[in-house]
């Protein structure tokens, strides 16, 4: 073989020593003998002097040195036969490397995630006293027909809870259902009940003499009227809703606007007649309405007033447009001629009461 030719079959060799050692297939102790041996060759080659004879030499000087060497030259040849699948083995380690790399980042994200369900689960598990379940949370919680329940020390072991007695709101209603049509009381009951809670509510006849003192007493002017105790400032709805009550002589009388009351028991009754009281330029559609039912009752005594008059002051009227039936009893919003034609009638008799008008606005 001449230099050239062993020139570069050293180099190969070298190169696949290196990738050898580069791809952990040969140990450092190997890689650096082995490379040491190649190097001192090349520079024989290039000294000029082959690595046949260099052999010969060395054989000659010192035989067991001699076996070695020639045993050192086989072990890059069984490297070289190793590596010369260098396409298979290096992808092989490579793939090892990213699986060892897909292994490691699985267990971190594992890792991970039972560390923050620890975390998240330690609170709840604390709050809750390991398996501890609080007898209330809330008053919502405690619960027993016909008493009122409160939660003490909500959500803790020691919570418990107290119930007491519900104290239903009492409340006086002083009403005349004789005399006025419109003077249901259902509604506001209802409102009252949803501030307050459960009502023991009575019903007064104002015609009585006991509704005529209580009238007097609590200053009252308007049906239906409701009168409740000193008691419901105790409850946690009344801030809210206090300004829509007047306090008289100890007592809590729901004012005339909240209560919707109509009917005005100290006032004149005056038979046959009909007043409307509306706002200036906004009477169009109330009049309108209101034309039919006047074309067919002729001997109603009608009058219509200004929303600033001084009867709409006097009467406390806010709401327009608003009508005054016999001078005390008042219904409120834009009629059709039957529905005005059924209040009026309730309070008088007229041949033209049996008539059907038009149910529908104009």
């Amino acid at each position: 073989m001449d230099d050239k030719n062993q020139k570069e079959r050293l180099e190969q060799e070298l190169r696949f020593l290196k990738e050898s050692f580069e791809a952990e297939v040969i140990s450092k102790e190997e890689y650096e003998k082995g490379s040491d041996r190649i190097e001192k060759k090349l520079n024989e080659i290039e000294n000029g002097k082959s690595g046949n004879e260099e052999t010969a030499d060395a054989k000659k000087e010192d035989p067991i040195e001699s076996e070695q060497e020639e045993k050192a030259v086989e072990i890059p040849d069984q490297e070289a036969q190793k590596i010369g699948q260098e396409e298979e083995i290096p992808k092989g380690q490579k793939n090892n490397k990213l699986f060892r790399y897909a292994i490691v980042f699985v267990v971190l994200a594992l890792v991970i995630f039972f560390s923050y369900s620890l975390l998240k689960a330690k609170p709840a598990a604390e709050k809750a006293g390991a398996g501890f379940v609080a007898v209330c949370n809330s008053d919502a919680d405690c619960r027993q027909e016909g008493k009122e329940g409160k939660c003490l020390y909500p959500g803790a072991k020691e919570s418990k809870c107290e119930f007491k007695e519900i104290q239903k709101t009492g409340v006086l209603v002083l009403n005349d259902r004789k005399n006025c049509f419109n003077c249901g009381t259902q509604r506001v009951l209802g409102i009252l009940e949803s501030w307050f809670g459960e009502l023991e509510a009575k019903e007064i006849d104002y015609n009585t003499n006991e509704g005529k003192a209580l009238a007097e007493s609590a200053d009252i002017r308007l049906l239906p009227a409701y009168i409740l105790d000193e008691n419901i400032t105790n409850k946690p709805a009344f801030e809210q809703f206090k300004r829509a009550f007047v306090k008289k002589n100890g007592t809590y009388v729901l004012s005339e606007d909240a209560a919707g009351s109509t009917f005005y028991f100290n006032r004149e009754n005056i038979p046959n007649k009909l007043d409307l009281f509306v706002k200036p330029d906004a009477s169009a559609k109330a009049e309108s309405n209101l034309q039919e039912f006047l074309d067919n009752f002729k001997d109603v005594r009608f009058e219509k007033h200004l929303s600033d008059s001084g009867l709409a002051q006097e009467l406390g009227i806010k709401n327009f447009p608003t009508f005054l039936v016999n001078n005390k009893v008042k219904f409120s919003g834009v009629q059709t001629a039957n529905a005005i034609k059924d209040n009026f009638c309730s309070l008088n008799k007229a041949d033209a009461c049996s008539k059907t008008l038009s149910k529908s606005l104009v």
